[in-house]
């Protein structure tokens, strides 16, 4: 029973010191540059399904405060909040604006998109809403919002150079969420270091609607 024992929490240490790991080296990967100490940023966050009620996803609830805070470091910031609704929902946009509100993010500082269905379409979707601003960043969790620069610059490789990290990693933040995060990116894993690989899933739903515009 103690060898049992041991042999399960021996395991469950190393799927969150290795997710850990996974998790740190994507949150500075290429491509992005570390954000530029003055201009304006524009930050697109990356959207996730709420839950079946409706209420805040505990992936949504990171990922909004990791816009949040991404948000708190540049001087002149916007943040866009992405993601469609399903069956009438409210829309995952939405519902992260809304606790983004909460957190204290000003109206006039957020916009939305809210016809995305998928991570490709959350970056297609988002970026003409900040292509304005200096710089631009993608917040998520860690290896998600490195999967997602790849795509902006497979969509938009006009924007290298202006594509920066955002606040999107902390040592051991919601480790249980890093894990099972971890293992579902890694069907994704191409290299983060490069541009390359498989260009992301679209929806097969074309999406419809209007976005919301941010201001410069």
């Amino acid at each position: 029973m103690i060898a049992r024992l041991a042999v399960a929490v021996s395991a469950i240490v190393a799927a969150v010191a290795g997710a850990e790991l996974l998790h740190w080296r994507a949150s500075r990967s290429a491509p992005a540059i570390v954000a530029p100490p003055s201009g304006s940023c524009g930050i697109v966050v990356l959207g996730f399904p709420s839950r079946r009620n409706g209420r805040l996803h505990p992936i949504q609830r990171w990922r909004t405060e990791i816009g949040a805070r991404s948000l708190a470091s540049v001087a002149n910031g916007f943040v866009v909040f992405t993601g469609g609704s399903f069956r009438g929902r409210v829309s995952e946009a939405e519902t992260m604006a809304a606790y983004a509100s909460r957190l204290g993010i000003p109206g006039d500082q957020i916009g939305l998109e809210t016809t995305s269905r998928s991570t490709w379409e959350n970056v297609s979707l988002a970026l003409p809403m900040v292509e304005t601003y200096d710089s631009i960043a993608i917040a998520s969790d860690p290896m998600h919002a490195a999967r997602a620069r790849r795509y902006a610059l497979q969509q938009r490789p006009d924007l290298r150079g202006r594509l920066v990290f955002a606040e999107n990693y902390r040592f051991m933040e919601r480790w249980w969420l890093k894990v099972p995060t971890a293992a579902y990116e890694l069907r994704f894993w191409r290299g983060l270091t490069s541009t390359g690989g498989p260009a992301g899933r679209r929806s097969r739903r074309a999406p419809t609607g209007r976005a919301k515009q941010a201001p410069i």
